[in-house]
């Protein structure tokens, strides 16, 4: 038994102890709340029965439960849907195929709700072999008016329907049976009140003129890599850290083969190399299997295993050309360190005063690379020389760029300003006229 499975065994022992035997109290009485207790789907006839109820309903709340860490793709081991009217559970492990209710998600006459779903469609794809494109992440859409990015869903059905749901099988055991009344009845009540916070949430953003941000950011999100992002998982490793040219060639070559190490071994990556594993093989540059052992939070069975090609890795990427940042140079400048520094703090207090989360804007990251093009395109120009205008922040077509990026490429150019005041009722900042 690995970690993550002691404490998944812990974790459901301790809710079962606290709230197995809990008495349930009324359910918010509403016209977007089911009433009646959840449906156990037992065969492919009712699936596809309720499969249709769904389709007339035109909204559906979709969720999963699944174990992640002990497998490349994560298996899932329940699936949640509700209607306005409806609540059921599918439970995959006893035989019964979900992929009916895949295939509504995947309707466009039909509205999918999720919530941090990124997962839960991800299965949906995998399955089905298409993308799920009629889609909003409640997620993304409660950080569009005033929530923070990411919000849990505890957090946002407390805000929009204000309910506060026991959240104690968070982290439980899905892949034990026979499931226990407390896990079906924590696994409906995920998808229970969505058709109802979804309400509240719509009319939140059409009040804003967001509606179709978040229909366009969900879309985005959820509509998956169809290739692996090396890039992405050098971020996630590196902490967003600059890299010498070097390392960074040796970064992309050791993600790709962690990779596929996951992928023979049916192990997530960063169970197989965990990051901060990941970033000592990129600093100490081990030659050898034995040097590979001697890695600090190397999984023992992996560097045993596989020490030859971790090895073979460092060696080869030495041969590589390095890869170059062609600002890394001009960002050891403090001056310019902090004058990117003022226009990301400039940035993130225009969009909290206006009730969008900066981290969903751009990453610090992405910032920083936009305003080191722009530096460098300045300095060119400074020295005469013959400069193409550098891009702006966000694709035309974004939302971002008439959230934000519009506003920020006049402020940087000194075209706009930003005025700003506490606004004690609320709590927050907010834009003066």
């Amino acid at each position: 038994m690995n970690h993550r499975r002691r404490q998944r065994a812990r974790h459901h022992e301790s809710a079962e102890r606290t709230h197995g035997d809990q008495v349930r109290g009324p359910r918010l009485t509403h016209p977007l709340v089911p009433q009646g207790e959840h449906e156990l789907l037992t065969s492919g006839e009712a699936v596809a029965e309720f499969a249709a109820h769904a389709r007339s309903m035109g909204v559906l709340a979709f969720d999963t439960e699944f174990i992640g860490e002990e497998s490349f793709r994560p298996r899932i081991c329940l699936v949640q849907v509700a209607t306005a009217e409806r609540v059921a559970l599918i439970d995959p492990l006893q035989g019964v195929d979900p992929r009916p209710m895949y295939e509504v998600t995947a309707d466009p006459t039909v509205l999918t709700l999720v919530h941090a779903g990124e997962q839960d469609i991800g299965a949906v794809r995998d399955s089905i072999g298409r993308s799920i494109e009629h889609v909003v992440d409640t997620q993304i859409a409660v950080s569009m008016i005033g929530l923070p990015w990411p919000s849990s869903l505890g957090t946002t059905l407390e805000r929009f329907t204000g309910l506060r749901l026991e959240k104690a099988h968070t982290f439980s055991e899905w892949d034990l049976r026979p499931l226990t009344s407390s896990q079906l009845h924590y696994a409906a009540d995920d998808v229970r009140y969505l058709p109802m916070a979804w309400e509240g949430i719509r009319q939140a953003l059409q009040s804003r003129d967001r509606l179709k941000w978040a229909m366009q950011e969900s879309a985005a999100q959820l509509a998956g890599d169809l290739e692996f992002d090396p890039d992405r998982q050098m971020r996630r490793a590196s902490r967003g850290e600059p890299l010498r040219p070097a390392a960074t060639t040796l970064l992309r070559e050791l993600v790709l083969l962690r990779r596929a190490l996951a992928q023979e071994m049916d192990q997530p990556q960063r169970v197989v190399v965990p990051d901060i594993a990941l970033m000592e093989l990129v600093r100490r540059k081990p030659e050898s299997a034995e040097a590979v052992r001697d890695i600090r939070f190397m999984p023992r069975g992996v560097a045993t295993s596989y020490g030859d090609r971790i090895a073979a890795c460092v060696r080869s990427a030495r041969e590589l050309p390095p890869t170059r940042d062609e600002h890394a140079k001009l960002l050891e400048d403090p001056t310019v360190r902090a004058s990117i520094d003022a226009q990301w703090l400039a940035l993130q207090a225009k969009c909290l005063a206006e009730d969008l989360a900066p981290n969903l804007i751009c990453s610090r990251s992405e910032f920083t690379d936009w305003c080191a093009r722009r530096t460098a395109a300045d300095l060119r120009k400074k020295r005469g020389e013959v400069t193409a205008p550098v891009d702006p922040p966000f694709a035309a077509n974004d939302w971002r760029m008439g959230a934000a990026g519009q506003w920020l490429q006049a402020f940087v150019e000194g075209h706009d300003e930003l005025r700003l005041r506490w606004d004690p009722q609320v709590g927050a900042i907010r834009l003066i006229p």
